[in-house]
């Protein structure tokens, strides 16, 4: 590679992000659920039939307006991996408590660690420490684990790139494209041949243990 297309990539190098919706009304869903559960209740009634009447529109009208109450209550947390030297001095500033072997397999103090790399990981919403802390505060332990694991991820996963096989599959040329779904037809026409002729034999097949 010449050294100027080095340079190139690195000038454009960036770290793997990722985005994480948070809902902060859960209370909200308790209702939702509630008022869904009666709307289906009613359908059934009708036969399967959504019903026209003015409770069931009533219901619906509710379940529309928690809806969007949850989303406008929704903030979605812009996460960033750290650099090597950051990831270093991260897991410096919480190393192994003493005398405690998870720890020390670890290699650091989940307990204080995983607050840290979260608020660390955030560009946006950008937060002021007291913002932050009032974030995790408000955390269920399954947002708040969502969160860690995103963190997570972000800086110990390894980044490759990646492969849509239905993209692949829309953006073949039009011969491609043709002989592609001929192939299909043909393995598919081959199969059933060979399932009718299976069909014929009387041995049982032996199921995988």
């Amino acid at each position: 590679m010449d050294i100027k297309d080095l340079d190139a990539l690195l000038a454009s190098a960036r770290r793997p992000e990722t985005v994480i919706p948070i809902c902060l009304r859960g209370d909200l869903q308790a209702e939702w659920e509630e008022l869904d559960n009666r709307l289906t209740a009613l359908q059934t009634g009708a036969n399967g039939k959504l019903s026209g009447s003015t409770g069931s529109r009533e219901l619906a009208e509710r379940i529309i307006q928690l809806q969007k109450e949850m989303e406008e209550s929704t903030i979605h947390v812009r996460l960033r991996a750290l650099n090597r030297v950051e990831w270093r001095d991260l897991l410096a500033a919480h190393p192994p408590r003493k005398d405690n072997d998870a720890d020390k397999i670890l290699g650091f103090n989940p307990n204080t660690l995983f607050d840290a790399l979260i608020v660390a990981c955030i560009t946006d919403p950008e937060l002021t420490s007291e913002q932050a802390a009032a974030l995790l505060d408000a955390l269920t332990p399954s947002q708040f684990d969502k969160l860690a694991d995103a963190a997570w991820g972000l800086n110990r996963r390894d980044v490759s790139v990646p492969f849509s096989y239905n993209a692949s599959q829309l953006t073949q040329t039009g011969g491609e494209t043709s002989k592609l779904q001929s192939d299909s037809a043909s393995a598919t026409a081959d199969s059933q041949g060979g399932s009718r002729k299976r069909s014929r034999s009387t041995s049982t097949p032996k199921m995988a243990g």
